[in-house]
C-alpha cells in the first residue's frame, strides 16, 4: 500500500519557505515578549528597592538610636539593680520617678512583604537579594527582642514611687527582670548595628541618632 503525500499548490520549497517565516515570526513574538517582560521586571525591581530603602530608612533610625543609647540604658539598669539590691536589705533607697526609658519605636517591613507577595524578590541580583533577605531577618529577631525587653522594663516599672515598699515576691521578679533586661540591651545593640551595616552595604542611609532622646535616656535615674 502506497501513501501519497499531498502536494503543496507551489511546490516544496516554496511551502518550506512560507514555514520558515511562520515559524521566524513566531520566534521574534516570543523574543519580544521576553524583552517587553524584561524590561517590566527591571522597573519592578528599581521601585521595589526604592521602597525598601525607604522602610529601611525608618526602621534605622529607630536601630541607630539603640545602638547610640545602649550604655545609657545599662547604666540605668546597674542603677535600678542598685536600687533593687539595697531595698532589699532594707537600705535606704530614693523615690523614683518613672523609670521606663525611651527603648525605641515600631520598625517597618510592608515594603518586603508587598515586594514578596507581587514576586518581584526572585528578580533581584543574589547579593542584593541575600543582603536584604538578612535584614529583614534580623528586623525580626530585633522586634521580638524589643518585645520581651518592653515586658521586662513593665516589670521594673513596680520601682516608681518608693521602692522601700516593696515585698520579697517584687525583689525576686525585679531582679529576673533586671537580668534580661540587660541581655535584651546587649542584644538589641548588636542585631542593630549588624542591620546599619548591612544598610550601609545597600547603599541605604543611616542617620544619626536623635541627640534630644538620647539626652532624655541618659539622664540620672
Amino acid at each position: 500500500m502506497q501513501v501519497h503525500l499531498p502536494k503543496p499548490l507551489h511546490g516544496w520549497r516554496e511551502f518550506a519557505g512560507e514555514v520558515g517565516v511562520i515559524v521566524l515570526g513566531v520566534l521574534i513574538a516570543i523574543g519580544l515578549g521576553q524583552v517587553v517582560d524584561t524590561i517590566r521586571w527591571r522597573a519592578e525591581v528599581r521601585d521595589a528597592r526604592a521602597a525598601l530603602g525607604d522602610d529601611m530608612a525608618q526602621s534605622n533610625r529607630v536601630l541607630a538610636y539603640r545602638v547610640a543609647a545602649h550604655d545609657c540604658v545599662a547604666r540605668r539598669l546597674a542603677r535600678l539593680d542598685s536600687i533593687i539590691e539595697a531595698s532589699a536589705k532594707h537600705q535606704p533607697v530614693p523615690v523614683l520617678g518613672d523609670v521606663f526609658p525611651d527603648i525605641g519605636n515600631a520598625l517597618y517591613k510592608n515594603a518586603w512583604e508587598t515586594s514578596r507577595a507581587a514576586q518581584t524578590l526572585v528578580h533581584f541580583d543574589r547579593k542584593s537579594l541575600r543582603l536584604f533577605g538578612s535584614y529583614y531577618l534580623q528586623l525580626d529577631n530585633i522586634g521580638v527582642f524589643m518585645l520581651r525587653e518592653g515586658e521586662d522594663w513593665g516589670v521594673l516599672r513596680v520601682l516608681d514611687g518608693d521602692p522601700a515598699r516593696l515585698g520579697p515576691t517584687d525583689i525576686a521578679n525585679l531582679r529576673v527582670a533586671a537580668t534580661h533586661a540587660a541581655f535584651e540591651n546587649d542584644i538589641i545593640a548588636g542585631i542593630a548595628q549588624d542591620e546599619l551595616d548591612t544598610s550601609k552595604a545597600l547603599g541605604v542611609a543611616v542617620p544619626a541618632p536623635n541627640r534630644r532622646r538620647l539626652a532624655e535616656v541618659c539622664r540620672p535615674v
